[in-house]
């Protein structure tokens, strides 16, 4: 029962604690589509005074539905519902200069779009869990959180080896690669 409480109050408090009065707002809330591309109009918000990154993509890969119930037995009620979206905050994300370029936007875009890489891949999981008839919250809760840190992990990667998107030819390459990576997984778009 302990085990129980202490999942449900993780995910509770985390989706709470993460919801700002902008993040409730659907219009500061951009979800990932194949036939739309970033803009420099959608990154609203303000670098803050210690910030040097010419841009800053601000996301999210968020469980819905939001509210999940998980009764006493740790079972997600209404499972066959559980997804992911990646999700771009406007308010949060910020461009810093005053000659935005293409590339840059392009490289900001990559950072969205592996976000939809690792929904991509939480979302594969969670079919392979519900077609085994699996409930658990502990479980859905635990292969998320292995996926997203490998999404964090990859992005610090790409802005390493790319050097945050001055290194165009490199740029190049993660773009073909993610965007290959994406088409593999396109069933679970």
């Amino acid at each position: 029962m302990k085990y129980f409480h202490l999942f449900f109050c993780i995910f509770i408090v985390g989706s709470i604690s993460a919801q700002s009065a902008e993040e409730k707002d659907n219009k500061s809330i951009i979800i990932w589509k194949t036939d739309y591309l970033l803009t420099w109009g959608d990154f609203q918000g303000e670098p803050g005074k210690n910030v040097y990154a010419r841009a800053q993509t601000s996301y999210k890969i968020e469980i819905v539905p939001r509210n999940v119930l998980v009764d006493s037995e740790d079972n997600i009620q209404g499972v066959e519902k559980l997804t992911v979206e990646a999700q771009f905050y406007k308010k949060k994300s910020f461009k810093a200069l005053s000659n935005y370029t293409a590339s840059l936007l392009r490289h900001e875009q990559l950072h969205f779009d592996i976000a939809e890489l690792y929904a991509r891949k939480i979302r594969a999981r969670f079919t392979e869990l519900k077609a085994a008839k699996e409930a658990k919250f502990s479980l859905y809760w635990e292969n998320y959180s292995v996926l997203w840190k490998e999404c964090r992990a990859l992005q610090k990667e790409y802005d390493a080896t790319t050097n945050h998107g001055r290194e165009l030819y490199i740029n190049k390459k993660w773009d073909a690669a993610i965007k290959q990576e994406l088409e593999l997984l396109a069933k679970f778009e």
